[in-house]
């Protein structure tokens, strides 16, 4: 019987690279490749509005961009118009995104919101409270006006007060 020839996945992964064609392009929605424009403007929105409001027109601020290699999806310059229709869209998902967040806030069967960090550290097990079977009979106050802390021995004495009259007694 034959041997069956081992399958040598560096390699398969090196020859399937070398296939034209063998790579798939990254494509934005609707089938046209991606040119990383829109995120790039989104990642730097505010700093383009800066530009804009500072005096620049939105033509001198798309040549700049198409002069840093940036491109309509099919390879040519972008234009003033080409970004404010960017920046539209932008505005646009934000409005709905927002939109969506205060309808999510509003619904009634949202489950509270998870504390916060700061909030976390306040709530540390040193400030929790002994639940008032466990407290002494005479709370000894400590300066703070929280309750002493009482040992594990006293807690365990309280508890067998407690249950005194569970134990049988022969």
């Amino acid at each position: 019987m034959a041997q069956r020839p081992r399958l040598d996945l560096r390699r398969l992964a090196r020859d399937a690279d070398a296939v034209p064609g063998g790579r798939r392009e990254a494509l934005a929605p609707g089938g046209r490749p991606a040119t990383g424009l829109m995120d790039t403007v989104r990642a730097n929105l505010d700093a383009l509005l800066a530009l804009q409001a500072g005096g620049l027109t939105w033509d001198a601020i798309a040549a700049g961009l198409t002069a840093q290699g940036f491109t309509t999806a099919q390879g040519q310059p972008i234009t003033g118009r080409n970004l404010t229709g960017i920046v539209s869209s932008l505005r646009r998902q934000a409005a709905a995104r927002a939109a969506r967040m205060e309808k999510r806030a509003a619904r009634p069967d949202r489950p509270e919101p998870k504390p916060r960090p700061a909030e976390l550290a306040r709530s540390t097990p040193a400030s929790f409270r002994l639940a008032p079977e466990l407290r002494r009979e005479r709370v000894a106050q400590a300066p703070d006006g929280e309750d002493a802390p009482l040992s594990e021995t006293e807690i365990r004495r309280l508890q067998a007060e407690k249950h005194a009259t569970l134990f049988k007694k022969d």
